[in-house]
């Protein structure tokens, strides 16, 4: 016998009218949007209330963090004239919470990516039918919108997407029609498969559910990316369903196989309390097939009926030290427990269910490949030197990296790929489309770390090279894996997610044979190459961060070394990208010529730590075109991001990373037959 409740909760903070609800989970907290209208000051306002699980004591409460916040504010409406608010779906897609209605016969969006700051709002150029619930999904990397659509003289299932280029387009299922109320979770299948299941409530109050399968990314192409492989008619249900709520995931006490959660609106109509019914549910069984009988829900202010739309998410509650997490579904609705004919005494009220659970496996460790080292620096080689004559390899020029005891950089890496979700045997797809533990455990995992590392790098000029040296921050990357099970821990489903983050990082040097396609073509055998490069800090680099310092040489040694209180570079928004081959070993193996991506952000402390000698013999008697002084400037460039085409040493597959750079410049050059 399946439990009918796990806990049940009132968030008293919340005011609203009574008007449909919708929610999501973002931030490790549940978002609850809804509507309110002000006849007083003609405003027409999508709040929010926004509330977390927090222990206290041997029990859960809930603590509201922020009440009735303003996601969307508009001056003036017109019922009349549509021109109003009139349904809401959001969504967590990419890290970015989206916010959906319809108003003037459009859809319309808001973001946020911090849930407190808000995006102006966009309008899209296609509409669901007013006053109609719909749903909105992030799967495989692509926003979804599915809800009623007038097309053709019917009312059809619209399916309105984001394609790979971000333009908005829509199809239309006529397949379908007398379509009102859309409800929609996606959810993965242990045979591989990435599916979603959709709930309809007609225009007469039947219910009708459809699967739809994810092709996107397999077939390109091919519109939104979903095909309809089922459908079913519940006809128990004919004439007696208003909305609905679905959700992935077993629940306490039912079903052990993987499965989808449908809650029903049960009210029968008239709206009258005569005869009403209680909020029904039903579970699909993934890997049967079958739904099983319908169930009468009996406990709580979510067991009654309600005339406007309800809703539930996934919310994700942390047990033990590895990062695990048990699932739970949230049920949810505007519940008026004073007059129901008279709109007023409204309480967003709720209902949570123990569910599925993602359990430990393993944690591994390894450095990224070459492919995907962030160039954190660039260096011109050894400094440009002359001989006077002198054939001794003593003498010449050094170049200094990291000469003091230590290297400190900060990395942040976020993993766009962030965490990733394989079924059985299919290759990975972005997690989003099945279990949002990925994307909650992807924002756990880019913390800041110190890194600190002993660095001892001098460069010298070799004969016959004229070579500039990469410096590489190389991460080492941590994928932990976390295996999916039923609500008793009993049960793996075959769904596996990898989460990654870096735990430090590592600096590594190529040399590469290129410093002629640099500006002037410059030879550090030639020193006449270098004259008058750089006579002030180039318009490409940041002014600001850039630092330059000027080396004067007459006979003997000279060493110089950049200042401590001019010495930090710090660089931000660095992205290192690539793609993951089939054949790409290691951690990272799953293949699929999957997307790889991070951004870091490094703070290079340089004080003491770049520099440089010049030890050139001296000017021999009697040969006036021997050198006895010379100004070398040594510039530490930073790239102007907005400017990265001119920064001639980053190479073209890595302009999104903003590696610095320490180029040479002679500045000045007196030779014995000079007199002065």
């Amino acid at each position: 016998m399946m439990s009918n409740t796990y806990a049940n909760h009132r968030i008293p903070e919340a005011s609203l009218q009574f008007t449909g609800v919708n929610g999501t989970y973002f931030n490790e907290s549940a978002f609850f949007f809804y509507h309110k209208r002000s006849s007083s000051n003609n405003r027409d306002q999508i709040l929010y209330t926004r509330v977390r699980l927090k222990p206290q004591k041997d029990k859960e409460v809930l603590e509201c963090l922020e009440a009735n916040g303003i996601a969307y504010d508009k001056l003036g409406y017109n019922v009349n004239g549509h021109r109003e608010i009139s349904n809401l779906a959001s969504v967590v897609h990419l890290g970015i919470l989206y916010v959906f209605w319809t108003e003037d016969g459009h859809i319309h969006y808001v973001t946020s990516t911090d849930g407190k700051a808000w995006s102006p709002s966009v309008q899209l150029p296609y509409s669901f039918i007013r006053r109609t619930q719909f749903a909105a999904l992030s799967v495989h990397g692509r926003l979804i919108l599915l809800g009623a659509h007038h097309a053709n003289s019917e009312n059809r299932i619209g399916i309105v997407y984001q394609d790979d280029n971000g333009v908005w387009r829509i199809d239309a299922n006529t397949a379908w029609k007398n379509v009102k109320h859309v409800c929609a979770c996606a959810y993965a299948h242990p045979g591989g498969y990435f599916d979603i299941m959709v709930g309809v409530v007609t225009t007469h109050a039947n219910l009708w559910t459809a699967i739809f399968r994810s092709d996107i990314g397999v077939n390109p192409g091919t519109g939104s990316g979903l095909r309809q492989i089922a459908d079913k008619h519940h006809e128990e249900q004919d004439g007696r369903v208003d909305f609905l709520a679905i959700e992935a995931g077993t629940v306490e006490d039912g079903v052990q196989d993987p499965s989808v959660q449908l809650f029903i609106n049960g009210w029968h109509r008239p709206h009258s309390w005569a005869g009403y019914k209680n909020n029904q549910m039903k579970t699909y069984n993934i890997l049967t097939g079958e739904w099983s009988k319908v169930f009468t829900r009996t406990h709580g202010h979510t067991k009654y009926p309600t005339w406007v739309y309800m809703g539930a998410f996934q919310y994700f509650v942390p047990i033990g030290t590895n990062g695990e997490m048990r699932q739970e579904i949230w049920l949810y609705m505007n519940y008026n427990d004073e007059n129901f004919v008279k709109q007023g005494g409204s309480n967003l009220v709720l209902c949570r269910y123990k569910s599925d659970v993602m359990r430990f496996v393993n944690r591994e460790e390894e450095k990224v490949k070459d492919d995907f080292r962030a160039l954190v620096g660039v260096i011109e080689g050894a400094p440009p030197y002359v001989t006077n004559g002198s054939t001794r390899s003593e003498y010449g020029s050094t170049f200094y990296y990291g000469r003091s005891s230590t290297e400190q950089i900060a990395i942040s890496t976020r993993f766009q790929m962030g965490s990733y979700m394989q079924a059985g045997p299919s290759l990975p797809v972005g997690a989003e489309a099945s279990v949002k533990f990925s994307a909650q455990q992807a924002d756990h995992s880019s913390e800041i770390s110190e890194i600190t590392r002993h660095i001892d790098k001098t460069i010298v000029p070799i004969p016959g090279e004229n070579s500039v040296t990469y410096v590489y921050l190389t991460p080492h990357i941590v994928r932990t894996t976390y295996e999916l099970y039923d609500w008793k821990m009993q049960k793996p489903f075959g769904v596996r997610t990898y989460v990654f983050h870096t735990s430090k990082a590592d600096i590594d040097f190529d040399v590469l044979p290129i410093l002629h396609t640099y500006v002037n073509q410059p030879n550090t055998h030639d020193y006449t190459t270098f004259l008058q490069r750089f006579p002030s800090v180039p318009h490409y680099a940041d002014v600001k961060q850039s630092l330059a310092l000027d080396v004067s040489w007459v006979p003997g040694e000279t060493s110089a070394f950049f200042e401590k209180k001019t010495s930090s570079v710090n660089i931000t928004s660095s992205t290192v990208s690539g793609e993951i081959t089939a054949g790409y070993s290691g951690i990272l193996s799953m293949g699929g010529n999957t997307s790889f991506e991070y951004e870091l952000s490094h703070s290079s402390e340089v004080a003491e730590k770049i520099g440089v000698k010049l030890d050139y013999p001296y000017p021999r008697a009697g040969h006036p075109g021997d050198v006895r002084k010379l100004i070398l400037r040594m510039l530490m460039l930073v790239p102007d991001a907005e400017q990265i085409d001119s920064c001639y040493w980053i190479p073209k597959d890595k302009q999104n990373q903003r590696p610095w750079c320490v180029a040479w410049s002679i500045q000045e050059v007196k030779l014995q037959e000079s007199s002065d």
